[in-house]
């Protein structure tokens, strides 16, 4: 009987989660035992392959597969390639998609080949997700500042406050509140380490570019990691709520929490993400919970803050400065004071409100 893509995505969405991190109950589409999936322990969807190492041509495929040897209680170990999906969602529909083209381009007979067939697939499938994976990250993280920043204000400031998030859109600042700019960096590593857009986003506007001028610019850092639920996880509708919650009690009008909502569907629409908040509240793609690992705002007029500067690069003439792209890799501790720690404490130092 020959694999359909609604067999494999039935079959799929039947797998349950593992018990632990290091048991994996793995489901064979045939009988060759060649393609499986299971999920691990927080329910993400994996893909076995079954055979010799693969060799992926893309480093986004190289960098999503793992060979090695599988064992298993009680039965024979096998070797396979592990294909793991990003982080982040579960992704049933892309993994069911996947596998059936592996088994019509002949996978059972020779993996290989099928795999060489598929493999464009594949990597579009995974730069897609990564991209997706990304704006619910980042999603989450600014909804977190705003959250907090929403928590420590005055109630006649919130409306106010919930106008200064610009990160849902393509804009200079994630958030300009006054003339202090703030960029909202995410990251699911352990160490405050982000891609940098270009200099603009770690350097204070004087305002010559035509962007409001600062006097002030903070670098909020924060690491989230997926976690069991209960404690102190959250997950992107909770935040959703919370913060409807706080504008409710503040005072604030329907049409401004109508306004938020729409700006909240808006974030990465572009790259497939958007979280409506009235119809996806049950999407497994946005109820991943967070656990917060660290949370950080650097001060990035210091000095001691050693990024590339817009002087560092205007003076080789010959290097178009809106070109630049890199990644920092921020210290815990900067100088005395910085970075400012804890999301209640960067909340008060950009509203001006800390002791």
């Amino acid at each position: 009987m020959t694999a359909t893509y609604e067999s494999v995505l039935q079959l799929i969405e039947s797998v349950p989660s593992a018990a632990s991190a290091d048991h994996r109950d793995v489901r064979w589409l045939t009988d060759a035992h060649v393609v499986g999936v299971a999920r691990d322990h927080v329910g993400q969807i994996e893909m076995f392959l079954a055979g010799a190492g693969l060799s992926p041509s893309s480093s986004a495929n190289r960098a999503a597969i793992e060979f090695r040897t599988w064992h298993r209680k009680g039965a024979p170990s096998f070797d396979a390639n592990r294909l793991r999906f990003p982080s982040l969602g579960y992704f049933d529909q892309v993994a069911a998609f996947i596998c059936t083209e592996l088994l019509r381009g002949g996978a059972d007979v020779s993996l290989k080949k099928a795999f060489a067939q598929t493999e464009p697939l594949i990597e579009l499938a995974i730069e897609r997700l990564h991209l997706s994976n990304q704006a619910i990250l980042g999603l989450a993280g600014e909804l977190l500042l705003l959250d907090a920043l929403c928590r420590h204000a005055a109630d006649e400031q919130v409306a106010e406050i919930s106008g200064s998030w610009d990160g849902w859109k393509r804009s200079s600042r994630d958030f300009s509140w006054g003339s202090t700019g703030i960029e909202v960096k995410t990251t699911t590593r352990s160490v405050s380490s982000h891609p940098v857009e270009g200099i603009h986003q770690v350097e204070r506007s004087d305002g010559s570019d035509g962007w409001a001028s600062e006097d002030r610019l903070f670098l909020v850092s924060i690491g989230l990691q997926p976690a069991e639920p209960g404690g102190n996880t959250f997950t992107i509708p909770q935040l959703v709520e919370r913060i409807i919650a706080q504008m409710e009690r503040s005072g604030v009008g329907g049409s401004v929490v109508d306004k938020f909502l729409a700006h909240v569907a808006e974030y990465g629409a572009s790259s497939g993400g958007g979280y409506k908040h009235g119809t996806q509240l049950p999407d497994p793609s946005y109820t991943t919970p967070f656990l917060t690992s660290f949370f950080r705002a650097y001060d990035m007029s210091d000095s001691a803050v050693e990024v590339l500067r817009r002087d560092d690069v205007a003076v080789r003439h010959h290097v178009d400065v809106s070109s630049v792209r890199f990644r920092v890799d921020l210290p815990i501790t900067a100088s005395l004071g910085n970075p400012v720690v804890g999301a209640n404490q960067v909340a008060q130092v950009i509203l001006g409100t800390a002791a």
